[in-house]
């Protein structure tokens, strides 16, 4: 079984209203009427994110597992990886922004960095890879994205991601991601996430509609 997952229904929504999928089990949960590729909204942020994914996981049997949805773009990496680029994180780094400023750490025991993973698992592929920066909040303010990018030498910002991979890595299932980079991070990200994210959901549904074959 291949989970398709993201924070909010309205990351999915384009990919269930064109591909041949049909509701099950209630709101946010739908399943392909051919194939076994199960299509899941389950929470926003670290911890309901967790928790709502490890459900899924144990009662459903998934075998592999891909995020989508949306991501911002550091203000250094915006030139390689414009809005609308597709990206496909290779890694995941748990941060946070005062151990960027040399107030707080994490313990040493914590896996702070996670791979994803590639090949034939998920044939698809994106315009862009990198490093993906996840934070228990949202970025906005300039000079605060500019340490976090240089301190973590990321590309991009997702809240769920490292959750997403940090999860399916310990249950050693293999996981891929693939957003839609719709926003700087920064002060501008909210207007700039309002003015494209469906756009970037319907570009990232047509990119997995197509590999995988769901039509």
């Amino acid at each position: 079984m291949l989970l398709i997952t993201a924070a909010v229904m309205a990351e999915l929504e384009p990919l269930v209203r064109e591909y041949d999928f049909e509701a099950f089990r209630g709101p946010g949960f739908y399943h392909h009427r051919r194939r076994p590729v199960l299509v899941a909204a389950v929470g926003i942020g670290l911890v309901d994110f967790s928790a709502g994914l490890a459900l899924l996981l144990k009662e459903h049997g998934v075998s592999r597992a891909l995020l989508t949805g949306s991501c911002g773009v550091y203000p250094g990496a915006r030139q390689r990886w414009p809005l609308g680029t597709l990206a496909r994180p290779a890694r995941v780094t748990l941060g946070d922004p005062a151990a960027a400023t040399g107030q707080a750490y994490f313990p040493a025991p914590m896996d702070c960095r996670c791979d994803l993973d590639k090949g034939e698992l998920f044939p698809f592929d994106a315009e862009a890879e990198g490093d993906c920066l996840t934070l228990a909040a949202i970025t906005s303010s300039n000079a605060a994205a500019r340490r976090l990018e240089k301190f973590y030498r990321a590309d991009f910002e997702q809240m769920e991601a490292f959750a997403f991979a940090r999860l399916c890595r310990r249950l050693e299932i293999p996981a891929a991601a693939l957003f839609a980079v719709v926003n700087e991070v920064g002060e501008q990200s909210h207007s700039q996430w309002l003015a494209r994210s469906r756009a970037g959901a319907e570009k990232c549904a047509e990119v997995l509609g197509e590999k995988l074959d769901l039509g």
